[in-house]
């Protein structure tokens, strides 16, 4: 507080620091000239009044806050949680505030989530999943906010992701070279739609160029992005598969808690992981990792994902130019655990 009871104004600190109020400003928002030594006294008069800017009526005055908006399909899925903590620090060790918001995947709820970021005058978006069903990329450009896809690929936006075909075939490679030859491949909700066709491209290009025929029939998908052991149509999917005349020998899973889910349910059904049923997973999660689980996965750099999208992000910010588009693919990386093993 000043000396007058009431909270310090950037008056006090151009008071205090012997400079005008415009020097002060610039130093607050780091424009104009100014030199360190001058630069050093103002933040140290900042310091000694005890002043802190007003975020809101900075906002006013520039149309736009230091918030960044990100916007995750399902917080519930550690993969996300754990990217959107990484965009998150990143973001505020920049000086930004953010919001995170869950869309449960589904393009009604990106929309209202998007709308009240724009309402609170969001300067930035993040989008960790994106379902791709409208022009979001589009409609945020027109009005001058930048948007980055992180995690998976967006041909209207800036985006940063692992390459999902390649992540893929270094699985089914894998199993192949264990000498498995019917590998089933599983997806569900949890992941999107446009990542899933990926994914599963890089399952049918190693087949092919192992000489194994596809079957349509081994590949199951269910729109639902729950991954529960108990539910019922996983538990009849999976029995399914297990019921042909030559069952699967392996399961490579498009997600890691699915991945984890199917072994649990193999293990209710009587088999064993990986004596009877190799499985694969992708993400490496780190519930991948503990010893009861030792989960086979394609690893995503969850570090060095986060780090691009918000430097995009960033930087798109700061100068306000939004093209030309940033599209980055990043190298997968496959991590052998103790799920899967030669073929019984």
């Amino acid at each position: 507080m000043s000396g007058e009871g009431r909270p310090p104004t950037i008056l006090d600190v151009a008071r205090h620091a012997g400079v005008s109020k415009s020097t002060v400003s610039n130093v607050i928002r780091g424009a104009g000239k100014t030199s360190d030594a001058t630069r050093e006294r103002v933040l140290g008069a900042i310091a000694d009044v005890g002043y802190r800017p007003n975020a809101i009526a900075r906002s006013l005055v520039r149309r736009r806050t230091t918030t960044v908006g990100i916007l995750v399909g399902d917080l519930a899925n550690p993969f996300y949680s754990e990217l959107a903590k990484l965009v998150e620090q990143r973001l505020t060790a920049a000086g930004y505030a953010t919001m995170i918001c869950n869309t449960d995947g589904h393009a009604t709820s990106e929309r209202l989530r998007i709308e009240s970021l724009l309402e609170h005058r969001a300067t930035g978006i993040v989008m960790l999943q994106f379902s791709g069903e409208w022009p979001l990329a589009d409609e945020l450009h027109a009005q001058g906010i930048p948007m980055v896809v992180v995690s998976c690929w967006e041909e209207a936006s800036d985006c940063v992701c692992v390459d999902d075909a390649a992540g893929v075939r270094l699985a089914v490679e894998h199993l192949i070279e264990l000498g498995h030859r019917r590998i089933a491949y599983l997806s569900s909700g949890l992941v999107e739609p446009k990542t899933d066709r990926a994914r599963n491209d890089g399952y049918r290009h190693a087949l092919r160029s192992a000489g194994i025929p596809y079957e349509p029939e081994l590949v199951v998908r269910w729109e639902e992005p729950a991954y529960l052991s108990s539910d019922r149509q996983f538990m009849l999917e999976v029995e399914r598969l297990l019921a042909a005349p030559a069952r699967p020998t392996a399961f490579m899973v498009s997600n890691d808690l699915v991945a984890i889910d199917l072994m649990e349910t193999l293990e209710q059904l009587g088999l064993r992981v990986p004596a009877d049923v190799s499985v694969v997973g992708f993400d490496d999660i780190a519930l991948a990792g503990l010893a009861r689980v030792s989960l086979t996965t394609v690893a995503q750099p969850r570090e060095q994902l986060a780090e691009l999208g918000s430097t995009i992000v960033l930087e798109r910010i700061d100068t306000g130019d939004l093209h030309p588009l940033r599209q980055l693919r990043l190298e997968p990386a496959l991590v052998v655990r103790g799920s899967t093993a030669q073929v019984a």
